[in-house]
C-alpha cells in the first residue's frame, strides 16, 4: 500500500488496482479543518440517494469517546446540533460528490460555522471517505492532525455523521466543539 500525504493534510490511500477499470476501489480519503482546503471531485461507482447510517455514526461516537476515556480524557456529549451539522455536510459530500471541508463553491467550514450560528466558539473537524466505521477511526487515530482532534481536552461536545451513497461508499464526519 503506497501512501501519498498532501499539504493541505489530506492522506489519500491508494490500494493495488485490479485490471478492470470498473472493479477499482476508490481512494480512501481523510481530512482535517484547515483554512483553505480545496473540494476533491470523487467519481462515485454505483451512487445511490445518500443513506444516513446511524449505527455507524453510534459506534464512531464510541470509538471517539473510548479514545478519549484510554487516555484519562472526560467523554464527549453527543450534541444534537452538532450531528445536524456533522450530517448536514455528509450529506452534501455525498449528493455533490466530492470531498473537503471547502465546497466546490468556496464555503469552508468555518463559513458553515459561522452560517450555522457557532462562529467564535472551539471547533474542529474530521472528515474521511472510507469502507467502513473501524477503518474510517482507524484512519482518524493514525493521523496526527485527526487524532488531535479527537484527543482535545477543550473540546466538550461532539456530532457525528455517516452516510453511505454506494458499495464501500461511504462519508465519515465528526465534528467537535468546546462550547
Amino acid at each position: 500500500m503506497k501512501q501519498i500525504t498532501a499539504f493541505m493534510a489530506a492522506t489519500l490511500t491508494l490500494l493495488p488496482l485490479s485490471s478492470a477499470p470498473a472493479l477499482q476501489p476508490l481512494p480512501r480519503l481523510v481530512s482535517s479543518s484547515h483554512h483553505g482546503e480545496a473540494a476533491i471531485t470523487l467519481a462515485l461507482y454505483n451512487p445511490h440517494y445518500p443513506e444516513n447510517e446511524g449505527d455507524a455514526a453510534n459506534a464512531l461516537a464510541a470509538d471517539v469517546n473510548a479514545e478519549r476515556a484510554k487516555r484519562g480524557i472526560p467523554a464527549l456529549q453527543r450534541d444534537d446540533t452538532l450531528d445536524r451539522f456533522a450530517y448536514a455536510k455528509a450529506v452534501e459530500m455525498a449528493a455533490r460528490g466530492y470531498f473537503g471541508h471547502t465546497d466546490p463553491n468556496g464555503v469552508s467550514f468555518y463559513d458553515r460555522l459561522a452560517a450555522w450560528h457557532m462562529a467564535g466558539t472551539y471547533a474542529g473537524e474530521n472528515i474521511a471517505f472510507d469502507y467502513d466505521e473501524p477503518r474510517a477511526h482507524a484512519a482518524f487515530m493514525n493521523s496526527p492532525p485527526h487524532a488531535q482532534n479527537v484527543l482535545d481536552a477543550n473540546e466538550h461536545k461532539l456530532g457525528v455523521a455517516v452516510v453511505t451513497v454506494g458499495n464501500d461508499e461511504t462519508f465519515y464526519v465528526e465534528d467537535f466543539s468546546g462550547k
